[in-house]
């Protein structure tokens, strides 16, 4: 059986490999250009910092001994549900080409919300309407990136 130390000393590397490994395709694929060098390849760097900062925390913690004794482990339920909601975002992916992201957007968000076990239709729907709103306001008008419009 496995030490919890282990488990974490080999994911810490595992995630540290994965991190550099993300920084440096970032750095090759999407370099910035003109007055500034910030480009596509920002946020992916910052994230892929942002992962090797806490890879490396979790190895120093778990050479520290600081790794937890128990651990819950994936229930069936669990899994299941976490399966279902995966399988509403790639559904969601699909729905977005035909349906424009808006509309997508919201009803993923309902879908899964009322999923999730939000019992109030009305306030699920004026969350996922205000959410939808907001994520396009911010894309679409504030930062001019061209949304998924769908057939309609």
């Amino acid at each position: 059986m496995m030490y919890n130390k282990t488990i974490d000393v080999c994911s810490g590397i595992f995630l540290s490999l994965l991190s550099i490994a993300i920084y440096l395709y970032a750095e090759q694929q999407y370099v910035g250009s003109g007055v500034n060098r910030y480009g596509p390849n920002f946020f992916p760097q910052v994230v892929s910092v942002m992962l090797l900062l806490a890879s490396l925390t979790l190895i120093y913690q778990a050479l520290k001994g600081n790794s937890l004794k128990n651990f819950e482990t994936i229930n069936k339920k669990g899994f299941i549900r976490t399966s279902i909601v995966l399988g509403f975002a790639i559904a969601y992916l699909f729905l977005m080409q035909v349906a424009g992201f808006y509309l997508a957007t919201g009803i993923f968000l309902f879908v899964t919300m009322k999923f999730l076990g939000l019992k109030s239709y009305l306030v699920t729907l004026i969350v996922s309407a205000c959410v939808a709103t907001i994520v396009f306001g911010i894309f679409k008008v504030f930062l001019k990136i061209p949304l998924p419009e769908g057939l309609f």
